[in-house]
């Protein structure tokens, strides 16, 4: 089959494909939107050409020059779902990128945040402005009960109750789970809503400039602005505070299920990496510490 008599199909199917995504977050159908895309763009520079497997693992090896391998990992997935709906669909009859192997890649250590360079943070925030209670509000949020940022924009009013300390949270796989929180952090949520604008009766919890739900882009800007005020490391971002939480609640000998189950992580195995974390920081001690080592 030439590539000319697929692409208008893969063009035509990507709103309708990306209908049935809805209960994905704003991030992973942008991906999956952006990964469809970049396929279509090498294909139209290869018009004339058959559309087989050689042709996939060329669109791969173009890739491999300039993208990562997690990215290629996501491409290859996002690409080959796209591919399998387009087969139920009967608009195709192969999916070439079943037959490809993703390329492999180490397990890498998330960074984490030490509860010093979290209090610096924090003290970098004019708590004296109405944006510096909602900023503080949002970043001891994402500490205290370990939430991704996506979870953070999804939050509405209804969703936290301030007298049990606890909140429903729309996470992952569209999937709700409870977090609980500290009473100090309770307190801040409570300074912050006595500040919040009420007129345009918004749901959600966290509120932009201009009143409305505040944006995920948003957020992780507001984090990096005080990562870099701090002068912390430029590689944290708004998902380190989840590392943080999570490592430092280990650190303290919490249940490897209760954090599990705190993360919202299906798998114990997923969250076994905080794990390695903590032994990565027995050992530096143990290193620098002792006088044999």
């Amino acid at each position: 089959m030439k590539v000319k008599s697929i692409i208008g199909k893969l063009e035509a199917s990507i709103d309708t494909f990306l209908e049935q995504k809805k209960h994905l977050s704003e991030y992973s159908i942008r991906n999956h939107k952006l990964d469809i895309s970049k396929l279509i763009f090498f294909l139209n520079e290869n018009l004339d050409q058959e559309f087989n497997l050689d042709l996939v693992r060329k669109f791969i090896s173009e890739l491999r020059k300039s993208t990562s391998k997690t990215s290629i990992r996501r491409i290859i997935s996002n690409v080959g779902t796209y591919f399998e709906y387009l087969i139920d669909q009967e608009k195709i009859e192969k999916n070439f990128f079943s037959e490809i192997s993703p390329p492999k890649i180490g397990k890498k250590l998330p960074s984490i945040a030490t509860t010093d360079e979290i209090d610096e943070m924090i003290r970098c925030i004019d708590k004296s402005k109405n944006l510096g209670k909602r900023d503080h509000a949002i970043i001891e949020f994402i500490y205290s009960a370990g939430l991704r940022v996506s979870e953070v924009n999804n939050l509405n009013i209804q969703d936290i109750d301030l007298n049990q300390n606890q909140a429903v949270i729309f996470g992952k796989g569209s999937k709700y789970r409870s977090v609980i929180f500290s009473e100090s952090t309770s307190k801040i949520l409570k300074d912050y809503l006595e500040i919040r604008d009420n007129s345009k009766k918004e749901k959600a919890f966290f509120l932009s400039n201009s009143g409305v739900r505040i944006s995920i882009r948003s957020i992780q800007h507001i984090v990096k602005k005080y990562i870099s005020l701090a002068g912390l490391n430029p590689k944290y971002h708004t998902h380190t505070l989840r590392h943080s939480f999570a490592t430092h609640l280990l650190d303290g000998g919490a249940d490897l299920r209760v954090v599990q189950e705190l993360l919202g992580h299906t798998s114990p195995k997923t969250t076994e990496i905080y794990t390695h974390i903590s032994v990565e920081k027995s050992r530096d001690v143990y290193t620098n510490a002792h006088p044999k080592a």
